[in-house]
């Protein structure tokens, strides 16, 4: 890779719920400031990897986890308390999730907010440069006091781009952050997450291959719980070396 430093190195990572077996033994080590692309079929394990990077994957009953996940060589299970590594590893979920009793700004630094360790004219102006960051601003700029469920749902999503980023992740994770929007919402979104890529790293599932294939440096495809290939998307998409990789982007299968 042009980039070989490592924010993210995971090894022999298992997931299960209860006897179901969803990862296995997953090694795979996630470029610093870089987009990568986490594709395959349905079913295949692609949410659960996610969600184990930053310990949601604990919340769910049955869930056990084993192995490592190194966020700049430190294990996130390894007694990192679990506020921290969600802190550092931000999550924007499939279905956007504003706080509905929440206004536009304070959705933007709920998080902040908990913390308690800003004044209220730091935290307008941290909305304010998250709102920016995330293109938001000058569409917002004048219902920042409207709830954040008022906003469309391409709107919505980037609204809850801009609370994790108000978090100073140095990771952000995405589960299919455009899977209910429209075209034009996906195209803002899509050029989000390339700038977001000068600022942290991002890992984005997706199941449009097009999609991988525009936006990502690296690409992982899952199959039946395991890492079948992780390369540069170029790799992945012109020279895939699994047959299994090759069926799934040119839509044989999955």
């Amino acid at each position: 890779m042009a980039n070989n430093i490592a924010k993210l190195d995971i090894q022999n990572l298992n997931a299960l719920f209860y006897e179901k077996h969803a990862l296995k033994n997953v090694n795979v080590k996630i470029p610093d400031k870089m987009v990568t692309a986490v594709i395959g079929p349905s079913g295949c394990g692609k949410s659960t990897f996610v969600r184990c990077i930053n310990r949601m994957h604990e919340l769910v009953p049955g869930a056990k986890v084993s192995g490592k996940v190194l966020l700049d060589g430190v294990d996130v299970y390894g007694g990192m308390d679990v506020m921290d590594v969600r802190r550092k590893i931000g999550m924007v979920f499939q279905k956007p999730n504003p706080f509905p009793n929440m206004s536009v700004a304070d959705n933007v630094v709920a998080g902040l907010k908990l913390v308690g360790t800003h004044s209220k004219k730091e935290l307008a102006e941290l909305a304010e440069e998250r709102l920016k960051s995330v293109g938001l601003w000058d569409e917002v700029k004048d219902e920042l006091k409207k709830s954040g469920a008022s906003l469309s749902g391409g709107q919505q999503q980037r609204l809850c781009i801009a609370r994790a980023l108000a978090m100073n992740p140095e990771v952000i994770l995405m589960d299919e952050p455009t899977s209910a929007l429209d075209p034009a919402s996906t195209a803002k979104l899509e050029e989000l997450v390339k700038k977001l890529k000068n600022e942290i790293s991002v890992v984005i599932i997706t199941h449009n291959v097009s999609q991988a294939a525009r936006i990502s440096d690296c690409t992982a495809f899952f199959y039946l719980g395991e890492l079948v290939e992780f390369d540069e998307t170029r790799n992945i998409f012109e020279h895939p070396k699994n047959p299994l990789t090759e069926r799934y982007i040119t839509g044989r299968f999955g």
